[in-house]
């Protein structure tokens, strides 16, 4: 007997949960679903680190990556419940979202990745380059891209 495979499915703060878990399912039955959310780790300056004439100075607040990782874990986990499956796998990465979804989609064996589309117009597209792109382009198993409906 065969383990069923593994399925990745990324995921944000929004409504492309459902679509992907659908997809998913549907594309895969009997998969294993593991749901992964990636944090960016955003370099703060303290208030009182600037100097006279306004420019940071070079100290700066350690970001807890263990902390992060777990607020990270938490938008997977309610991602996975929002889409009807909350005794889903799990797991909050932090780094480039690109390229930690790529890491743990290779180191858990996944047979694929889901992610779902954001419907962004010209202008954001101009200014923001598409994570779903770089996945795309720099996976090394298949992605499903699930567009949105609008």
């Amino acid at each position: 007997m065969t383990n069923p495979a593994t399925i990745l499915i990324a995921v944000d703060a929004d409504e492309g949960a459902k679509r992907a878990t659908l997809a998913a399912t549907s594309l895969f039955p009997g998969a294993t679903l593991r749901y992964a959310h990636v944090a960016r780790p955003v370099p703060m300056t303290p208030p009182d680190a600037y100097g006279a004439a306004g420019l940071a100075l070079t100290t700066t607040i350690d970001v807890d990556p263990d902390e992060t990782k777990a607020s990270a874990r938490a938008v997977a986990v309610q991602a996975a419940a929002d889409a009807g499956t909350p005794d889903a796998d799990a797991v909050g990465l932090m780094g480039d979202p690109a390229d930690a979804l790529i890491e743990e989609a290779t180191s858990c064996g996944a047979a694929a990745i889901v992610v779902s589309a954001h419907d962004r117009g010209w202008v954001e597209r101009l200014f923001h380059h598409s994570v779903r792109d770089d996945i795309e382009r720099m996976s090394p198993v298949p992605v499903v891209v699930v567009p949105d409906p609008n």
